[in-house]
């Protein structure tokens, strides 16, 4: 689709929206959302100095997912711009056009790994998404992952998946579907309550014989359909003691098996991650709330490498095993008229180690290593009137114990770090609906043992089948700043404006570089100044309860000092999108996402540039029968609706168009 013909259905989509408007309401609709990521408590949106972006479960419900992973829920926000690889790989994408690692993942204010949890965690367990753009390092820790681009940190914001906690109408739920590539899914869903006690649970399971993801020549070289399963199990509950929610437990676990195979015999993949989240509020008296919050997170990855021939034979099985557990512990003091103290100490435990077994009958181990971080912070919120006043400090202790480096003995075998962090934001709301804000804060952050080790060795650079990450040891640890500024205005007919600019900058940058295509290998390296320009804006209104539409544009330029840009940050991303549904039950949803393209490499002389273009979406779906005891709605999801099979680094391609069609029932 050419910009010519882009913009004038966009301009068609506007001029029609704005008729409809003028023929609804022309009063305004005060939307006041309530937010937990900002200060870890419930508060209005309204007096957080940090942009916050809310998905409700809803509009989750409607969006359409052609990868399977969550983070393409967030690809129609601002600032992101997000790129998974396929439905078996992580999303890939860039925030603030920083890189992925700088915007964390938390599933109920505990950190998750921004790669992997995207791709395992179910979204029927997900209440709502609350998505805080701009420095988010002082109450918020870096997560210690190992894997990927390694240990991820809050510079550009975080992204909060909210969980389940009053359930206020037992149901359950069973869907069914069947699409492209044979795929077919089942999912079974089912919430309640017991006096003081509300829980849920669910499962799902989706098989697919999946399409060729690979490029022509791919180092993929898949000879046949890529087919896996994948299945999910969770539970949650929240105990409440007393009927009041002045003291809580919660409870959330969740497992998902990934199996299949990447388009050969002796290419397939077994991976299995477990999620448990744990935690315990209570209000002290009526100014004082103590949380207390603890997590476990298990990544165990393997795969094949295989001899590729008339026949193939298997090379070597190989895995990674991960387990990090955070723990969190805070005090919410009230005090004044409406100022929030909070206080807090954090701390992760890392247990990293990646084998490979050469079929010699002497497996072994790659890299092994512990790593833990433990941090103290304070954070004073100052409200008068229309004014917000934010600021805290945070002080982090790091250390990595490491026993092996790519097979051998490492240089160091233990490295520690500390570091001094801080944030402050200023927010101030003028009557008439406008409102000004800005914020600053800081990051630090240590090199990841799969950046410095790798998953390969040294000496496999440019053998052919030996794909993965090669190692770097002498990686030093990266620190960076982040600054934001903007305005909100309502305005009448129910329209919403905001802009945003920002500005990011990382010292010592740890970027993974791609030195060879085929095979596919890439190379962590300390970048030269990075730094990220921005400008927000977007448009919102609500026509009526059942027309909500949306634009957004960001630009962003990026720069390597003394190379290029930023690997995965394009410098345009557009959005667009309409929610419509009718009173006869019907519900249409189209999404457009435009990416002006960018390059998988710093380094000028050896990158790449990929231009995925335009993306449409679009959900439909149908009550059949709807009464107070059940609902029985047919669905379609058609993803890619323009069949743009474009390029994406490490020699992946997006497949094209599918589609998935089902029917849900829920009594």
């Amino acid at each position: 689709m050419d910009k010519k013909k882009l913009f004038l259905i966009g301009l068609l989509t506007m001029s029609l929206i704005q008729v409809l408007a003028q023929t609804s309401h022309k009063d305004t609709i005060t939307i006041d959302e309530i937010t937990v990521t900002a200060s870890k408590t419930p508060q209005s949106e309204g007096h957080a100095t940090q942009k916050i972006d809310i998905i409700r479960n809803h509009e989750i419900e409607k969006m359409v997912s052609g990868n399977r992973n969550i983070s393409e829920v967030l690809m129609y926000k601002p600032g992101a711009s997000i790129s998974p690889l396929s439905r078996n790989d992580a999303n890939w994408g860039t925030y603030g056009g920083i890189g992925a690692k700088y915007s964390t993942y938390m599933l109920h204010g505990l950190p998750i790994d921004a790669f992997v949890d995207p791709m395992s965690l179910d979204l029927s367990a997900i209440e709502r998404i609350e998505v805080q753009r701009g420095p988010a390092s002082v109450i918020y820790p870096n997560y210690l992952s190992q894997d990927f681009a390694g240990s991820q940190s809050p510079l550009a914001g975080t992204i909060n998946l909210v969980l389940k906690e009053r359930i206020d109408q037992a149901s359950t739920s069973f869907t069914t579907a069947y699409g492209s590539y044979n795929t077919l899914s089942g999912q079974f869903y089912h919430q309640g309550k017991a006096q003081n006690l509300n829980y849920y649970a669910g499962a799902s399971y989706e098989s697919s014989d999946y399409t060729d993801y690979g490029t022509e020549d791919s180092w993929l070289n898949m000879q046949k359909n890529p087919q896996y399963d994948k299945t999910k199990v969770f539970l949650g509950a929240t105990w409440y003691p007393a009927e009041s929610d002045k003291q809580k437990f919660t409870l959330f676990v969740n497992k998902t098996f990934h199996k299949g195979d990447a388009g050969r015999v002796y290419r397939g993949f077994d991976n299995e991650y477990g999620t448990l989240n744990a935690g315990y509020s209570i209000e002290l008296d009526t100014h004082m709330t103590l949380q207390a919050n603890m997590g476990i997170r298990n990544y165990n990855r393997s795969w094949q490498e295989s001899n590729f021939g008339s026949i193939d034979t298997l090379k070597s099985n190989n895995g990674v095993d991960q387990i990090i557990v955070p723990l969190d512990l805070s005090l919410l003091v009230k005090h004044g008229k409406n100022n929030l103290l909070i206080l807090g100490s954090d701390y992760q435990g890392a247990n990293y180690s990646t084998w490979s077994d050469p079929l010699t009958g002497y497996p072994y181990y790659g890299n092994i290593s512990k790593a833990w971080q433990a941090g103290f912070y304070v954070q004073e919120e100052i409200r008068i009137n229309h004014f917000t006043w934010r600021a805290g400090v945070r002080y982090n202790l790091m250390k990595n114990n490491i026993d092996l480096v790519d097979g051998g003995a490492p240089g160091e075998k233990s490295k520690q770090w500390n570091s001094f962090l801080w944030g402050t934001g200023l927010k101030y709301t003028f009557n008439g609906g406008i409102s000004l804000f800005a914020n600053a804060g800081n990051s630090f952050l240590t090199p990841g043992l799969k950046s410095t080790g790798g998953t390969i060795r040294l000496s496999d650079k440019g053998v052919v089948g030996r794909n993965g990450q090669l190692p770097n040891p002498n990686l030093k640890p990266e620190s960076g700043l982040g600054i934001d500024a903007g305005s909100d205005l309502s305005l009448p007919a129910n329209f919403r404006i905001s802009v945003r600019g920002f500005y990011l900058s990382v010292t010592d940058a740890i970027i993974d570089n791609v030195v060879s295509q085929n095979p596919s290998q890439t190379q962590s390296i300390n970048a030269g100044k990075t730094t990220s320009k921005g400008i927000e804006t977007e448009v919102k209104q609500t026509i009526a309860p059942h027309i909500h539409w949306f634009a957004n544009f960001t630009l962003m330029k990026t720069e390597v000092k003394d190379a290029g840009t930023v690997p995965f940050a394009p410098e345009q991303v557009a959005n667009l999108g309409i929610e419509f549904s009718t009173p006869y039950g019907l519900s249409i949803n189209p999404y457009l996402n435009h990416n002006n393209g960018f390059f998988d490499s710093s380094h000028k002389a050896a990158r790449q540039f990929f231009k995925p273009g335009t993306l449409i979406n679009m959900n439909l779906s149908q009550a059949l029968v709807e009464n107070e005891n059940h609902k029985v709605e047919a669905f379609a999801h058609f993803y890619n609706l323009t069949n743009n099979k474009y390029e994406m680094p490490w020699q992946f391609r997006n497949p094209g168009f599918s589609m998935m069609a089902g029917i849900k029932t829920t009594f």
